[in-house]
């Protein structure tokens, strides 16, 4: 159990006592237990860490069954629970301090929760976004100058940190300039963070013509990327996500990511309503669909794909000034997609190419890699590694992954170097930290087997 946010939990009933004595500690506790309730049983199933999660932050001592019977019986996945605010939160939403904490407390507890049995399910992430967005809905309406935004986790972060309250740096606090900077130290993308930077230079004179009484130019901010995988297509995604909000074009900086799965369910009508709640969760912010293609090539009797793309471009018109969409995937599997349906051609006219990295570009990130993960890479190490990402790039077809395969040369790296220092005697600090172009020797295997 994490100490501090048991005290953090402590602390929000201990406000909400003082605001009103007759709000009991039950209240509060049913209130955050239908919550997480409606988080951990979005597939259907209570795990026994789910469960003690519930009792340790709770105080509470239920059993597995006990707990998936409090879920019946209290009905969290009804439309009416998803769509009305807490009772207490309710009550003090006019007190911005109460209110913020309470917010931020749920925040936390949903993203640990997501976690406790060690499994973060997408279904799981939908639904604490969904509560979340309408905490915060409601906080925005009551204080327009204290504003807060959400950023939702994603079940394809491959470190998954942002489950335990690791939010990074406040975007709040950045400006344009922090987030374009911010944009410039990426490795590459030189091209792509061109075309970003026309964006930023378009809506600026858009405002000139404002300020000056002319006429807005109406322009779509859809965008269409393309490229291989790993060459930076979510990154740029996340980011053009903070940049639109800094310059006004959102009303929050969030972006909900998703594929096919997210998407196409397995029956008909299901789909539609698949693809309307992961809409009105982006509402307001960005919608990245990634490898968008395979909504449209499901080449399968009952296929839903086409019902999706038909929500997709529905919600899309009657939603066109409060969210913005991104689609993205393979260069000629994206561009017969938008050719498959003249509602995306018309919407989804800008796109940006995002090219392979170069060798030298590959040898960088891996020198990021290893220096965020505070070991070093000899000189030799370093020469070795470069031979083979330039074998591996001279050598490349559509499916080469870029970013992906510098991950998996260093990850196999630490993998060798296990095997070499395992029984040495008196290892040093810089013995474990180091990795030798002996360490990269696996490689050489693995791009002889991928030709």
């Amino acid at each position: 159990m994490n100490t501090q946010l048991k005290q953090t939990v402590s602390h929000l009933f201990d406000t909400y006592n003082q605001l009103t004595p007759a709000v009991t500690r039950r209240e509060l506790t049913l209130e955050i237990q239908k919550y997480l309730s409606y988080i951990i049983a979005t597939n259907g199933k209570v795990s026994d860490g789910e469960t003690r999660f519930v009792n340790d932050y709770l105080e509470l001592d239920l059993n597995a069954r006990e707990l998936a019977n409090f879920i019946t019986a209290y009905d969290v996945f009804s439309k009416q629970f998803e769509s009305t605010l807490p009772a207490v939160f309710s009550a003090h939403v006019d007190n911005a301090d109460a209110s913020a904490e309470y917010i931020e407390v749920m925040d936390v507890l949903g993203r640990e929760c997501i976690v406790s049995d060690e499994v973060a399910e997408a279904e799981e992430i939908d639904n604490f976004s969904k509560y979340m967005l309408m905490l915060i809905d409601s906080f925005n309406e009551a204080h327009p100058d204290k504003r807060r935004n959400f950023n939702p986790p994603s079940a394809k972060d491959s470190n998954n940190s942002f489950l335990f309250g690791d939010k990074g740096d406040d975007d709040d606090e950045k400006s344009l300039a922090d987030l374009l900077k911010e944009m410039d130290e990426l490795i590459g993308l030189q091209s792509v963070k061109k075309c970003v930077y026309s964006l930023v230079h378009f809506q600026d004179i858009q405002q000139e013509r404002i300020k000056r009484g002319m006429k807005k130019i109406p322009i779509s901010n859809h965008l269409v990327f393309t490229g291989n995988p790993g060459t930076g297509k979510t990154t740029m995604a996340r980011m053009i996500a903070r940049i639109y909000y800094r310059l006004g074009i959102t009303t929050n900086n969030h972006l909900i990511e998703v594929d096919r799965s997210g998407l196409v369910a397995g029956y008909v009508g299901q789909t539609a309503i698949e693809v309307k709640n992961v809409m009105e969760s982006a509402k307001g912010g960005v919608l990245f669909i990634d490898e968008a293609y395979s909504l449209s090539n499901g080449g399968f009797s009952g296929d839903y794909g086409h019902e999706a793309i038909q929500t997709i471009l529905k919600r899309m018109e009657d939603e066109r000034d409060s969210m913005v969409v991104i689609v993205a995937g393979y260069p000629k599997l994206m561009e017969q997609f938008i050719e498959s349906n003249p509602g995306l051609r018309s919407r989804f006219s800008r796109k940006i190419f995002f090219p392979d990295y170069t060798p030298e570009e590959l040898i960088e990130i891996l020198k990021y890699m290893a220096d965020k993960n505070k070991c070093t890479i000899s000189e030799d190490g370093l020469a070795y590694a470069y031979s083979l990402l330039k074998k591996k790039y001279e050598n490349r077809t559509e499916n080469f992954a870029n970013a992906r395969e510098v991950r998996n040369m260093f990850e196999a790296a630490f993998l060798n170097q296990a095997d070499r220092l395992y029984g040495k005697i008196d290892l040093t600090d810089d013995d474990i930290r180091t990795l030798t172009a002996e360490d990269f020797r696996y490689n050489e295997l693995y791009i002889a087997s991928d030709q």
